[in-house]
């Protein structure tokens, strides 16, 4: 088992940082998006970097914290945090430990987003209701939020996951092996490694909007959402939907355009036909960015009403 550990490790906690060749979005392509942002140092001791959107108008009396997935943080999703304020909020975001703009030489554990979320808030000191909306891992730290602050009674969890093992599941369809892991992330992070989110759906009265696709080939349907609507708890409400993969927030157009370039992009990349870094950003000179990060408007009146209630 320490070879899975080892590449459980070399997988998935490492240092995620933007590839400098692909487009990202920035304030100046939504006219009116204001951005301020900050950082405070983390219990280990590492600095945070955060950043709060917004537009003219927004509600004072509620914020979204948007918990990116794991990657390069915040930058990545621009796209999902500008719907939100044009829904009317006020969206406040992070870079994880070993994430984006944030320290850190790798990422310390999947559970550790959501230590870094919740120092977040008590560094700010917020006089609104907190409402956590993630994507994949974000999602998953949104549940672990809703889960571990008495203060979250509502939550939004885009292609989330039960647990650790759950995810894995999707992977490696072995629970031995899925357990394993779980057990290596509770070594690393005992308090929170050790929440149980199956018994917490089952009986909580908090609200939480779970929206998944059930072709998601990154967290599976079954062992996720599929568990959760088997679980049945009428406080939390699962939406289905069908081909958007991992990104049931995007419009199938997006979806089908963001597969077929970056798809393109790779196989560019492995057979050694790009290779300075002005190649690669040539590639996408004629592919731009908000063709590939269109936001789906029927999902987003579902979680803009979740929202508002």
């Amino acid at each position: 088992m320490g070879f899975l550990v080892r590449l459980y490790k070399k997988s998935f906690l490492k240092r995620y940082d933007p590839d400098e060749a692909i487009p990202y979005h920035s304030c100046a392509d939504f006219p009116g998006l204001v951005c301020e942002d900050g950082s405070f140092r983390n219990s280990a001791g590492v600095e945070i970097r955060y950043f709060f959107f917004s537009y003219a108008g927004y509600r004072e009396d509620r914020i979204i914290l948007f918990c990116p997935g794991m990657g390069a943080g915040h930058i990545e999703y621009y796209a999902e945090i500008e719907a939100l304020c044009r829904g009317g909020f006020r969206v406040l975001t992070l870079d994880y430990t070993g994430c984006g703009e944030s320290g850190g030489e790798r990422l310390p554990s999947c559970n550790a987003p959501a230590r870094d979320a919740t120092e977040l808030l008590e560094h700010l000191k917020p006089r609104a209701e907190i409402i956590p909306v993630g994507h994949s891992l974000g999602g998953y730290t949104a549940l672990n939020l809703a889960h571990l602050l008495p203060e979250v009674t509502r939550a939004v969890i885009l292609s989330g996951f039960v647990s650790i093992s759950d995810e894995l599941m999707g992977v490696v369809k072995l629970r031995i092996i899925a357990d394993r892991i779980k057990r290596y992330e509770k070594k690393l992070d005992p308090r929170l490694g050790s929440m149980d989110n199956r018994a917490y759906l089952a009986s909580t009265r908090d609200q939480l909007l779970w929206i998944h696709s059930t072709d998601d080939p990154v967290v599976n349907y079954r062992y996720n959402a599929g568990q959760v609507l088997q679980i049945g708890n009428p406080n939390v409400r699962v939406v289905t939907v069908e081909h958007k993969k991992h990104t049931p927030q995007y419009t199938g157009e997006a979806i089908q355009r963001m597969n077929a370039w970056m798809g393109e992009y790779y196989r560019l990349l492995r057979e050694k036909k790009l290779g300075s870094l002005r190649e690669k950003k040539a590639f996408f000179a004629d592919k731009p960015i908000g063709q590939m990060t269109e936001q789906d408007p029927a999902v987003y009146d579902e979680i803009l009403q979740f929202l508002a209630y």
